[in-house]
């Protein structure tokens, strides 16, 4: 039987240790940047299309083909010469990470578990309890720009919470490469 983790005291991944290791940072960046080149790649083939539900990204097959291998080679022939983002600039168009092209190719997962969600009844989130997610933050030592933690509404959705964990790795992840 699963666990249901209904507040954030329960269910804090920023507050794990291995969670702030470099290793794992490398971890999300390399997911991020698979995910957005292969979104690039199937959009320079023709194969997605956004917006378009006959042609959605985890139907897009890159395999043996010749525009995909093309800017593969493009980013593979420059390796760690140049920083990644110069390189991302010069294969794809796009210079920072971008999370969209994970929800795009999961979207038909994300549409399907909103309506499964919708007619069992099912609610999304846990109960907000205070400044939990502010001290895990400062416990942790991250700083996150904009009041972020500050702006809680009566409930945290998943969402919210992802936004926030993401934007506190990759505030101490660039603090660490500079």
């Amino acid at each position: 039987m699963t666990k249901n983790y209904t507040t954030l005291q329960e269910h804090n991944q920023a507050k794990k240790m291995y969670i702030l290791q470099l290793r794992c940072f490398r971890y999300f960046v390399s997911t991020v940047l698979q995910f957005q080149i292969y979104r690039a790649l199937c959009e320079r083939t023709g194969q997605f299309i956004a917006g378009d539900p006959s042609r959605p990204l985890h139907k897009c097959d890159i395999y043996r083909n010749p525009e995909a291998g093309r800017i593969l080679k493009r980013i593979m022939e420059r390796g760690s010469s140049a920083p990644w983002s110069t390189i991302l600039q010069d294969a794809i168009g796009e210079s920072r990470l971008n999370g969209a092209a994970m929800r795009d190719y999961f979207r038909p997962l994300e549409d399907w578990l909103s309506s499964e969600n919708l007619r069992t009844g099912e609610y999304l989130g846990w109960s907000y309890d205070g400044d939990y997610c502010k001290f895990s933050i400062e416990t942790a030592g991250l700083q996150v720009y904009g009041g972020f933690y500050n702006a809680a509404q009566q409930h945290y959705d998943v969402t919210s919470f992802v936004t926030i964990l993401t934007a506190s790795m990759l505030v101490t992840m660039a603090s660490r490469w500079r």
